[in-house]
Parts: structure tokens; C-alpha cells; sequence
């Protein structure tokens, strides 16, 4: 099946695609090259490009504009590129941590599958980044995306992991506490490395204006 097909199917008729997902053959390896790292680009690609966009728009004005609309590219695209591989490490960090929790949901513990649950749930956001640069309207989607792929978790417990429909609702809220928590320590990095990358970059080229 198409990358196209699957995410698809994975949005429109869940329930459906999940049955199909939880007797597929895949690897790890498997699923990060082949969905999660081309789909968790696009947020990094829409970010970039929206950024170009208004960098090209602020140089037409010249001076002080144009210089901080550059600094602001240059350290949008750096964020976005970062932001990119701890999104990919937190996937992985999220599926090592469902692998190792099912089993006290009475799932399966299956590296295979639990990163087939996360890696497959995750697709709302990941296409919802197309529009996430959209003031307000991007945000109300990306909010929609986050509360559908916790649905699509819950869907996906039972048939994936095997985990009973009694307690489908608890492991869920335990999979959403968790990703909280690793979401909060990944964006204080991310927060962290752009205010570095932001006045590094002005330092620098403080430096290079008076020398």
C-alpha cells in the first residue's frame, strides 16, 4: 500500500485500516524510513517555505527588514530541521515506552507493533502540518489533529496490541499523560537551542557589522 493510501485510509476509516495494519508484516526500521520520517517532514518543509516566502516579501523593503527577516530563516530553518529529528526520536522514545507499558494493560509487549501504533496514529499531525503556518486557523487544525490521533490510539490498542476494550480508555490516558510529559522536556530543548541559534546569530552579526 501506498504512503498516500495508508495515510489516508488512516484518517478517513481508522477502524478499517487499523485491522489491516495489525497483521501487516514491518520492521522498525521499516516504519521510520518508510512513513514516519517522509510524513514528519512536512511540517518542516511548510515551515521553511512559509518563512522563505516572508523573508523574500521583507527583503523588497531593504535595510534592518531584510536582515532580520534572513537571521529569522536562517534560524526557523535550523529550529525546524531540530525539531524534526526529536519529533522522530520522540516517536521512537514513545513506542519503547507503549512496548514496555502494554503488557500491565494485559497487550502485547511487540516493539513491531507499538511503533506500528504510534508511528501510524501520529498521521493526523503530520498532514495537519501542511496548514499549521496559517495563523489561527492552522492552530484550531493542529489542535483537531492532536485530539484525533489520541482517538486513533484508542482505536488502534485493541486490534494492535491486543490490549482488552476495558482497558483501552486507561492505557490510552496513560499514553497521553506520558507524550505530555517527554513533549514538554522536548520542546524546553527546542526552546532552548532557538534562543541560542536566535542571538548567537545577532551576536555574530553584531560582530561582523562593526568589524
Amino acid at each position: 500500500m501506498s504512503i498516500v493510501d495508508r495515510a489516508k485510509n488512516m484518517i478517513l476509516k481508522p477502524a478499517d485500516e487499523w485491522n489491516v495494519v495489525a497483521g501487516e508484516p514491518a520492521t522498525v526500521g521499516g516504519l521510520f524510513t518508510g512513513y514516519a520520517m517522509i510524513l514528519a517532514a512536512i511540517p518542516v518543509i511548510a515551515a521553511i517555505n512559509f518563512t522563505g516566502a516572508l523573508g523574500m516579501s521583507a527583503a523588497g523593503f531593504g535595510g534592518m527588514g531584510g536582515g532580520a527577516m534572513a537571521m529569522g530563516f536562517s534560524a526557523v530553518t535550523a529550529m525546524a530541521v531540530i525539531g524534526y529529528v526529536l519529533s522522530l526520536v520522540t516517536l521512537y522514545l514513545m513506542s519503547m515506552i507503549v512496548n514496555a507499558v502494554s503488557p500491565s494493560f494485559n497487550g502485547k509487549s511487540d516493539m513491531v507493533q507499538s511503533t506500528k501504533l504510534m508511528t501510524y496514529a501520529s498521521t493526523p499531525t503530520w498532514v495537519a502540518g501542511l496548514v499549521s503556518w496559517i495563523p489561527i486557523l492552522g492552530g484550531l487544525i493542529s489542535l483537531a489533529a492532536i485530539a484525533y490521533v489520541v482517538y486513533l490510539i484508542y482505536l488502534g490498542l485493541k486490534p494492535v496490541l491486543g490490549v482488552p476494550q476495558e482497558k483501552v480508555a486507561g492505557f490510552t490516558v496513560v499514553i497521553v499523560l506520558i507524550y505530555i510529559v517527554l513533549s514538554l522536556v522536548v520542546s524546553g530543548i527546542i526552546l532552548g537551542l532557538f534562543f541560542t541559534t536566535l542571538f548567537g546569530g545577532a551576536m555574530m552579526g553584531g560582530a561582523m557589522s562593526g568589524a
